[in-house]
């Protein structure tokens, strides 16, 4: 099978391009060795079956970052047999530098030009076919958020993979080209061994660039490093006083401009396009921010609306479904009533506890729709700007903030995607307080519990937890950084996404790929996990568990007075499999938690919205930290910050309504 590679910088509509060559036919894995995460595809055009393989938006393939690391890496070792570049019209020139560190390497490369009518929309016309003719590489337009020109990008891709070509040899300016020159001499006995592996060119300029990653590689194919690093070194100091990388990056820039000549014309009939306009509210620093929680509160009221009657009709179901396993089980055994220890397992520990949390189904699909679009608009990107001044302010990284937001998702590949986080304190500031971060396995524990105990404002008290889980995150990411990780602060570099319409079919597959995440881990985890705990109640040993944990929130009075029961605590320690666990273990005991009342219910609420997320969470600390004492101090540190505001927000709450 053949195997194309797609790459781009961030927010080119790459994503949107793989969604639509590969349908429903991937997967998500991480790449060997490492937890960055990779997209895998099949696109069947033409008779053909072709593997696709996304590589992380990146703006360059210096070695700065792990995905930088990853793409290239993946780029030499796997040596696909197409590289499909995707490009954003708008931005051209910008672009076009990783296009030329992709010529360096002899790929055989397909550009897409994207975003097309976002370029027009900015007054520039673009001649492709000259630029096409300048590269020496196929260029193909599209406009992938409406589907524009991706049929003829998947008859072109066929067609280069029949016929592939090479693109044009680099013309470097005089310096350059001399240097290069030079490097080569000196590596001449070595000549044979490595153009059998790699591309001389391209080992020459890594070599001017002191990339440890190729002396790593050509170490290994037996060049002595002892023997060309001084001549190297000496040649480096007498050419670029010592740095050959900043004019290496020129030399990139010039040929750019030289590929760029009589390529692109711009006018200014149309200074201000739509999302020009769009920025200046929404990342206005004083309007941006109450309408970021505008957008957030209808996003859950609409998830709540809508969601509630097709909730009714699930549990309704399972609820239809529990009857007709006694009914089946009464006509198998003529027991009478179809109770028997089989049933009742059958009915408590798979119906009732799966059921209860598959009920929540449609408020997760609707807010994961609505965070597809956010995302697919762009939206995000904003609010990463947006939210970067006032969380450096006290304490929080700019980097920070991407993987910030990605643990509203899960808090797993958020943690893993700090490792683009290049100072250690930083990096290891942000991934002890991820864990505040709301992810979605704690939204239908927060639907289940505020809809039954605050049914007119559901929607409000989730958002309030969503809040209060970053707000916290905040405190903590400024007091880590004031005591345990003393530095400096890095700024926030990032690029906004330009506005686009979401296209129904992309919405649709990153829509599908979390659902299908949920219902695995409902079929898997938690299945297990409700089983296991069905068991431990049966045998009493649960009970005696739960009251254990329950002991520790004496102070936390129901509506009627008395102490909170063990089930609450049970619920608690089955949390800490997955979130989703405390309703399939809540559905299984008392039913519905309505008899927690006001307070008792803003308080266990808090705690379970600041509790360590579950134990894949502390997995993959323990990973990325390396570090038994991170994976531990982020367990005792987070329970005890959620028993100390659970406490407080009770006792507010019970002061102010007395309940």
């Amino acid at each position: 099978m053949a195997r194309i590679a797609l790459i781009g910088n961030p927010n080119v509509g790459k994503s949107v391009i793989f969604n639509e060559l590969t349908g429903l036919n991937q997967t998500i894995a991480n790449f060997p060795g490492c937890t960055v995460e990779k997209k895998e595809g099949e696109l069947s055009h033409e008779d053909q079956m072709i593997e696709v393989i996304d590589l992380p938006g990146i703006y360059s393939l210096s070695t700065h970052s792990i995905d930088e690391q990853i793409s290239r890496e993946y780029i030499i070792t796997e040596d696909p047999d197409l590289v499909v570049v995707v490009l954003d019209a708008s931005n051209l020139e910008r672009n076009l530098y990783l296009t030329v560190q992709l010529m360096e390497l002899n790929t055989h490369l397909l550009i897409v030009l994207n975003m097309m009518d976002l370029a027009q929309g900015k007054g520039i016309n673009i001649d492709t076919n000259r630029l096409s003719k300048n590269l020496g590489i196929p260029i193909i337009e599209t406009i992938a958020s409406k589907g524009i020109g991706l049929d003829e990008l998947k008859g072109k891709i066929c067609e280069c993979l029949t016929s592939p070509n090479l693109a044009k040899p680099l013309v470097w300016n005089k310096k350059t080209d001399e240097n290069i020159a030079k490097i080569l001499e000196s590596i001449s006995p070595y000549t044979s061994r490595i153009e059998k592996k790699y591309p001389l060119e391209w080992v020459a300029t890594s070599l001017l660039e002191e990339d440890d990653y190729v002396w790593e590689l050509i170490e290994n194919i037996g060049v002595s490093r002892e023997d060309l690093g001084p001549k190297l070194t000496k040649l480096i100091d007498e050419n670029f006083d010592g740095d050959a990388i900043v004019p290496l990056v020129d030399a990139r820039y010039e040929i750019v401009s030289s590929v760029m000549t009589d390529v692109q014309q711009k006018y200014t009939g149309r200074r201000w396009a739509l999302s020009d306009m769009l920025d200046e509210v929404l990342t206005n620093r004083f309007l941006g921010i109450p309408i970021f929680l505008t957008i957030m509160w209808g996003v859950f009221q609409i998830t709540f609306t809508v969601g509630a009657p097709l909730v009714g009709l699930i549990e309704l179901g399972f609820d239809k479904l529990g009857v007709l396993v006694y009914y089946l089980t009464n006509l198998m055994d003529g027991a009478g009533n179809g109770i028997n220890p089989i049933s009742d397992f059958i009915v408590g520990a798979v119906i009732n506890g799966v059921g209860s949390v598959l009920a929540f189904l449609p408020y997760i699909l609707i807010l994961f729709i609505a965070m597809a679009i956010l995302e697919d608009t762009g939206y995000l990107s904003r609010v990463a700007y947006l939210m970067d001044k006032p969380m450096s302010r006290i304490g929080l990284q700019g980097q920070s903030i991407i993987p910030m937001l990605l643990g509203f998702g899960c808090n797993v590949p958020a943690i893993m995607a700090t490792r683009a986080i290049r100072d250690d304190k930083d990096r290891k500031t942000t991934i002890l307080v991820n864990s505040f971060m709301p992810c979605s396995a704690r939204l239908p524990v927060y639907i289940f519990i505020a809809g039954a105990i605050f049914p007119a404002t559901a929607g409000t008290v989730t958002l309030g937890l969503y809040v209060i889980g970053i707000l916290v995150g905040i405190l903590f990411s400024w007091l880590f950084r004031n005591t345990l990780f003393k530095g400096e602060k890095s700024d926030l570099i990032i690029e906004l996404q330009p506005f686009t319409s979401p296209t129904p079919k992309s919405v649709f597959i990153k829509t599908w790929n979390q659902i299908k995440e949920f219902l695995k881990k409902a079929s898997t985890i938690i299945l297990v996990s409700l089983m296991v705990i069905y068991l431990l109640n049966q045998a009493g040993i649960m009970e005696y568990l739960g009251r254990g944990v329950s002991l520790l929130f004496w102070w936390m009075k129901t509506s009627d007075g008395s102490a909170i029961s063990w089930e609450y605590g049970a619920a608690l320690l089955s949390g800490l499999v997955a979130k989703e666990a405390v309703i399939g273990t809540l559905g299984t005991l008392v039913g519905s938690p309505e008899a927690l009342g006001v307070a008792a219910g803003v308080g266990y609420l808090i705690f379970i919205a600041l509790y360590v997320p579950c134990i894949a969470t502390l997995a993959v600390i323990k990973q990325e930290t390396k570090s038994w004492r991170w994976m531990l101090f982020s367990l005792l540190y987070t329970t005890v910050v959620a028993y100390a505001f659970s406490a407080i927000f009770y006792f507010i709450t019970r002061a102010i309504i007395g309940v």
